[in-house]
């Protein structure tokens, strides 16, 4: 089979252009993982994580209009964006105001 596949990606340039772009993009990410852990809190990467997963499905389903979401679900991401929001705004508070 590997050499059936390597015969497939040189015959097929752009599936090999695509193969290497998605692991650049894989590497590109677990070094901002990275980064964020070293350099920040993990709530911090949570958000940060969430918050881009909610972006994508949002993408998604405005790109591509036969992905669609049920109303309980459109519950669900309008709760994760009421959560992203109160917790910009805690933060954002001054530490007297919090106590």
């Amino acid at each position: 089979p590997i050499p059936s596949n390597l015969h497939l990606l040189a015959t097929q340039p752009r599936l090999l252009r695509a193969i290497l772009l998605y692991c650049c993009s894989s590497c590109l990410g677990q070094c901002f993982v990275y980064y964020v852990l070293t350099h920040f809190t993990p709530l911090i990467l949570t958000t940060v994580t969430t918050t881009r997963k909610i972006f994508s499905t949002l993408y998604s389903i405005f790109r591509y209009p036969g992905n669609r979401l049920d109303a309980l679900q459109w519950v669900g991401c309008l709760l994760v964006f009421a959560g992203i929001l109160v917790e910009m705004g805690l933060k954002l508070q001054p530490a007297a105001k919090r106590h």
